[in-house]
């Protein structure tokens, strides 16, 4: 993988106090769509392709923006093969590169000293498609700002409800070789399903079968189930890929012939093509 870093900008210092922690979120995350907006109307007008937020890349920009506004680490670029190895577990990563800032929370003038500087500009207009923008505010009351960008390799872009139709069908077609009835789908589980596997996608939950306090876990009081499991899928292009890796596992071919009459399967495909499935097996 191809690494590029640039020493940051320190741009001055803008103090913001008595804000709310909450309030001051709502104010980062504008402030981070804005910055963005700013770099894709450059981008654009040089005829590269606008940059895709990942929101595994921004948590990891967002943790080293926190840790330099603590003063864990100096105002650098310390861990960036750390954050580069682990984004390469979520990420089919080619190259990647981070600018850092310190500064007024300010979206033009941040975005300004960036373009300023030859080696900050050429982190702008290289070749990446995906990016995340992390802010935090230091004790001092000055801003930390991360951006790390990312060109991770392309993905066919599947169709959620043909996959989906296409998995059931693979699914089915095995229980009634095996005399087992087919799994109906229903339309409350599929959505949970999709909510769920939208909560992979954007990083919000682990990647794997998901806690008993997630919402999706009320379906077996809501469907007064008698038992309920769930399988998960990650970065299986095809239905078929998936299915067979499934039926290669002797616990998760176990649920696919298990006694279960509903189900609900919710494909969801992240930006950067990783394609995200959850599908739940409920007795009803």
């Amino acid at each position: 993988m191809k690494r590029l870093f640039l020493l940051a900008l320190t741009l001055g210092v803008l103090v913001h106090e008595g804000t709310s922690s909450f309030a001051q979120q709502s104010e980062f995350l504008k402030m981070e769509d804005e910055i963005l907006k700013l770099l894709n109307e450059h981008r654009k007008s040089i005829g590269k392709s606008v940059l895709s937020v990942n929101e595994y890349i921004r948590k990891e920009a967002y943790l080293h923006s926190q840790n330099m506004a603590a003063g864990k680490v100096t105002f650098s670029h310390k861990g960036f093969d750390e954050r580069f190895n682990r984004l390469s577990g979520f990420l089919d990563i080619s190259s990647g590169a981070e600018n850092i800032a310190n500064g007024p929370l300010n979206a033009k003038h941040i975005v300004s000293g960036w373009l300023a500087s030859p080696g900050h500009r050429k982190n702008i207009e290289d070749d990446f498609n995906l990016t995340g923008i992390g802010i935090a505010q230091a004790p001092n009351g000055s801003y930390f700002f991360t951006q790390i960008f990312v060109k991770s390799a392309d993905k066919p872009k599947v169709v959620p409800a043909e996959y989906e139709a296409e998995l059931l069908q693979l699914i089915n077609n095995h229980r009634r070789s095996l005399g087992l009835p087919a799994l109906k789908n229903d339309d409350g589980i599929h959505t949970e399903s999709v909510m769920y596997s939208q909560q992979m996608a954007a990083g919000k939950v682990p990647i794997g079968p998901p806690g008993f306090d997630n919402p999706i876990k009320s379906l077996i009081r809501k469907y007064n189930a008698s038992k309920m499991v769930e399988l998960i899928g990650y970065d299986y292009p095809t239905p078929k890929a998936l299915f067979d890796a499934w039926m290669a596992s002797t616990k998760q071919r176990d649920i696919i012939e298990g006694s279960f009459n509903l189900t609900g399967i919710g494909v969801i495909q992240s930006v950067d093509g990783k394609v995200f499935v959850t599908q739940v097996f409920l007795q009803k």
